[in-house]
């Protein structure tokens, strides 16, 4: 039955591309995730059972220039294990699409890589920039060495040099003058991923390099603001309170708070959701480290005019009044001398059984916390790997 085929195809296509999207998002646990991938994988199954029917529409689909459906027809040609399919998918990744060469990289990084590993390793030495940066992803994905990054790092493509660096931080193989070229790059994207790939490299006085950035007299870095909530300490928590008076980075700040997990700023967060323009990004804080729900106010009805070109506000209005009574009632169990995170105390040294409890993002910034401050002793967690792989025991 083609129709049901092509169906498992388009599904898988569809929940990949979903699943990709959500990895760090705040609004799912690893239960979420493990959930969203027994669907991926329910679906694969059915394109195993059509065998070379599903083969078919994979060859078909995998150079569509769609980056969704690369990976999808990967994982049904690397699924065969025939060695005329593989070389399909190494074509691709050879190819000059980006969005197709993301594709199957992507795939490949769930897939088995044995008997492929030495064409990886080939196009990472030789190959073009854009499948040789896919390929170094793939390796470190699986902790194999890669070659130098030097030349991805002197790449001004976003995309290359994020690839270079999650590789760097995979590897521990992170110099500072790429380091510090990357946080000066005028992408966001390659900013970021150079802030979590150094703390997971373990770069020293990484949450002083923040500060620095994040407080400079021109072009203070927002990115670096939030992410010395990540990394600092509540003595950095003055700072990011004083910054929401500067509106480019005020939305920053109120993150770097709900990051830092202290609670020693959930009255402020309180207070702070009283203001027209920032009491939804407070709330969103007070959610993060509280972990609760049911804290804003109804949807005012009739619904607020909303422009030309513009969407419509997705998040509940803030209600003040519910959040400190919320508190009130948390504040008798949830004590000062430790981090909070969704509700859970967060350990700083080490991750604690309840670590996958955790919302996706919470995760994430945890990790890159204890990371960095303990590099020689902490587990190194692939936080991108499926859910069955991270769960702990």
């Amino acid at each position: 039955m083609l129709d049901i085929v092509e169906e498992h195809f388009d599904e898988l296509d569809f929940l990949w591309e979903h699943r990709e999207a959500n990895v760090f998002t705040p609004d799912w646990t690893l239960h979420n995730l493990a959930e969203h991938e027994e669907r991926v994988e329910a679906h694969l199954d059915g394109l195993r059972l059509a065998e070379l029917h599903a083969v078919d529409l994979a060859l078909d689909r995998i150079s569509g220039g769609k980056t969704s459906a690369a990976a999808a027809s990967t994982f049904v040609l690397c699924d065969t294990g025939r060695a005329d399919f593989l070389e399909v998918v190494l074509t691709q990744l050879r190819g000059e699409k980006v969005a197709i060469v993301d594709g199957v990289r992507s795939a490949l990084r769930h897939s088995s890589i044995d008997s492929v590993r030495a064409t990886l390793e080939q196009i990472a030495n030789a190959g073009p920039i854009a499948p040789a940066a896919a390929a170094i992803d793939v390796l470190a994905f699986h902790h194999h060495q890669c070659p130098p990054l030097s030349r991805f790092h002197e790449d001004e493509a976003p995309w290359v040099r994020v690839l270079a660096l999650g590789a760097g931080g995979r590897l521990r193989n992170l110099r500072d003058e790429d380091l510090a070229s990357a946080l000066e790059h005028p992408e966001p994207i390659v900013r970021r991923a150079a802030l979590y790939a150094a703390a997971r490299s373990g770069v020293p006085a990484l949450a002083r390099r923040c500060r620095i950035m994040a407080t400079r007299g021109t072009d203070p870095d927002a990115d670096a603001l939030t992410f010395l909530g990540v990394l600092g300490d509540e003595r950095d928590l003055s700072l990011l309170q004083d910054a929401v008076r500067r509106a480019d980075l005020a939305e920053a700040a109120i993150a770097g708070v709900g990051a830092m997990g202290s609670l020693a700023g959930i009255p402020w967060l309180i207070e702070l959701m009283a203001d027209e323009a920032l009491g939804v990004f407070a709330t969103a804080a007070y959610r993060r480290i509280t972990g609760a729900e049911h804290v804003e106010g109804a949807r005012p009805f009739p619904p607020a005019p909303v422009g030309e070109g513009e969407d419509e506000q997705e998040a509940l209005p803030p209600d003040p009044e519910k959040a400190a009574a919320d508190w009130k009632k948390r504040s008798r169990t949830m004590t000062t001398d430790r981090a909070w995170q969704s509700g859970v105390p967060v350990d700083q040294t080490a991750l604690s059984a309840e670590f996958d409890r955790l919302t996706l993002e919470a995760r994430r910034d945890v990790f890159a916390r204890l990371r960095n401050r303990n590099p020689a002793t902490a587990p190194d967690v692939e936080l991108e790997a499926l859910a069955v792989r991270q769960q702990r025991a």
